[in-house]
């Protein structure tokens, strides 16, 4: 579903009425209740936007209502905008001279005439906003955003190793999974082989070690790969496919019918591996049913379709061949993986350091995603004290022996510089697959 491009404006809006030197000027002149009102107004409409771009394709009352959101919506931030000018000026004033200060009595900048004027322009805005408010509930607009319905049209396909980058503890499952797709020459019909495992185990990684192995690359005459992320809909995952199969755009729309013709035309028999990245479908109709058909009728013989997963049923609906499990690292290959990123090629690692960084390695259990990112995070750290204060940091959630990579995300991100975190708020923004 689409996103309103209305959606950072209003939230740029509600996060200024929310600002803590807004909010002290609004108090000094009297209007912190129609400040917090505008604020509490402005959060379901937040909400509301993303069902309120859709509808807007089809009922021109809804696109008039969002063009007039957008009016108000700059407006109130004009006068947010003068909130924060006041306070600045009001700083900057102290020390100026007596008579800087009369004169200021007889300009716009009076306090009570800043006063009236802003209470003027800030209920004439909230009025407006009120009156949004009620006529978008009428339109009964809904917050949620069904899976099926999402189409992120900028997803992409990547299938690229970077060859500079050192992989730990994989090439025995790359051993494994190779053999596997290479012995299935002789089937006729299409195997699939799902890899699955917890999030941060490296599943993507270790299917582009595969795709990219010179076993595979000589094997198949077809390559192609294809992320999925939540879209898994037959006729979006057709198209692609085909301009992967031809290299070029596919002009057929709507029909699935004349897809599957297309698809066979481009395929033929041609022995394929497909990779499907990144699954996240668990309805087994919508795979028994449509796609399985689908996929699994062109290609020559030994043909395979790889796919990563998280969810264990994804993997049992999907498999053809016994999935293969990606596992934690192992302590020897997480401390090489943990020790790489950390610190300096041809640099000593000092005792101390070492000492404490494997402990905090242990706490990590063999994920390489929090293991990377926890690398990443002490290699600017390069003081002791920084390292125990890490180590003593809660940077594992072990809930029954399930470790979650989400706790080390989160304290990473702690330790970001003020400029960096609104930077990462800014990437927020962006839809997962969006490129940039």
């Amino acid at each position: 579903m689409a996103e309103s491009p209305l959606l950072p404006l209003v939230r740029d809006v509600a996060s200024k009425a929310a600002d803590a030197v807004v909010g002290m000027v609004t108090r000094v002149c009297g209007l912190d209740d129609d400040r917090g009102t505008l604020e509490r107004q402005l959060l379901p409409v937040e909400c509301k936007l993303a069902n309120a771009k859709e509808r807007s394709m089809t009922n021109g009352y809804v696109k008039s209502w969002m063009k007039e959101l957008k009016s108000v919506a700059y407006k109130a931030d004009d006068v947010l905008d003068d909130f924060q000018y006041e306070a600045l000026r009001r700083q900057s004033k102290i020390g100026r001279s007596t008579s800087h200060k009369v004169l200021g009595y007889i300009t716009r900048r009076n306090p009570l005439l800043f006063r009236f004027e802003m209470s003027r322009k800030l209920k004439n805005v909230l009025e407006k906003v009120n009156k949004l408010v009620e006529e978008m509930n009428k339109f009964g607009l809904e917050k949620s955003v069904h899976k099926e319905e999402r189409r992120h049209p900028w997803q992409q396909t990547h299938s690229k190793l970077d060859d500079s980058t050192i992989i730990f503890g994989r090439d025995d499952d790359k051993k494994v999974v190779v053999k596997l797709l290479l012995n299935q020459q002789d089937q006729r019909k299409v195997q699939v082989l799902p890899i699955f495992g917890m999030g941060g185990l490296g599943k993507t990684t270790l299917a582009k070690m595969v795709y990219n192995s010179q076993e595979v690359k000589q094997h198949f005459q077809l390559k192609m790969w294809h992320c999925v992320s939540d879209n898994f809909d037959a006729i979006a995952l057709l198209k692609s496919i085909i301009e992967l199969a031809t290299n070029g755009s596919c002009d057929l729309h709507g029909s699935i019918e004349l897809l599957q013709k297309r698809l066979e035309q481009v395929i033929g028999q041609k022995r394929f591996i497909l990779v499907l990245d990144d699954v996240w479908n668990e309805d087994k109709i919508m795979w028994e049913d449509v796609l399985k058909p689908l996929l699994c009728s062109v290609g020559g013989s030994g043909s395979v379709i790889v796919v990563t997963c998280r969810s264990k049923q994804v993997a049992s609906i999907m498999c053809t061949i016994k999935p293969h499990k990606l596992v934690f690292l192992s302590a020897n290959d997480s401390w090489e993986l943990f020790s790489n990123k950390t610190f300096s090629n041809g640099v000593k690692e000092p005792a101390e350091l070492v000492s404490i960084g494997r402990r905090i390695v242990n706490k990590c259990g063999g994920l390489p995603l929090a293991l990377k990112t926890m690398g990443g995070l002490l290699s600017s750290k390069k003081h002791v004290h920084e390292w125990k204060g890490i180590e003593a940091s809660s940077i594992r959630d072990n809930d029954g022996g399930k470790y979650e990579v989400m706790p080390i995300l989160k304290l990473s991100y702690k330790h970001l510089s003020s400029e960096m975190k609104q930077c990462f708020a800014l990437c927020a923004i962006f839809p997962k697959d969006y490129e940039l």
